[in-house]
């Protein structure tokens, strides 16, 4: 018999409230808690990605819980900053679809070439509360939060500064014929 772990499962793990860092380990940890983060969402995700791995954003379960939220409401936000766009182009990815339909409520940054160079990690606060965060954003691995209120300001504060210095990317908008 196996001892029970003293971490809460992801599909119970409730925002705001579960304060344990839960480790990640593998695409379907963190798909799992991508999931439950943002279908708690109810004002706002700020993702920050590698390339937006398609294993893990281009669900969708993830796009359906995306466009919820980016309905909810006319305050909802979706930032998503992208260090690397490059395997995105020429490919359907069905969040940058979504973020095409919908860009008054879901936005699509590229990072600045001098973060681009520097960044390794990857992370995505829900609601400012909840947070997940991937040491190496091309790995797997890392831990969830679905209560750090410090911990997720300390991460927008980074995001902000990020998307503050990121330019658009041309071939991740929708051209209008």
């Amino acid at each position: 018999m196996s001892d029970p772990s003293p971490h809460p499962p992801l599909d119970t793990a409730i925002l705001g409230k579960i304060r344990d860092d839960v480790p990640l380990e593998g695409s379907a940890d963190l798909l799992a808690a991508t999931l439950a983060m943002a279908a708690q969402a109810r004002r706002s995700l700020q993702l920050v990605s590698r390339h937006l791995d398609p294993d893990l954003y281009d669900q969708g379960e993830l796009v359906a819980e995306c466009s919820r939220l980016a309905r909810r409401s006319r305050y909802s936000e979706i930032r998503i900053l992208i260090q690397d766009p490059e395997p995105l182009r020429g490919r359907t990815h069905g969040l940058i679809e979504l973020a095409q339909r919908l860009s008054s409520r879901i936005q699509v940054m590229r990072m600045s070439e001098a973060d681009r160079k520097t960044r390794v990690d990857a992370f995505l606060i829900a609601d400012g509360v909840g947070c997940i965060h991937q040491p190496r954003g091309d790995r797997h691995q890392g831990t969830a939060n679905f209560h750090a209120p410090r911990r997720s300001k300390l991460l927008m504060a980074e995001f902000q500064t990020l998307w503050d210095a990121a330019e658009p990317d041309p071939h991740l908008r929708r051209l209008y014929l």
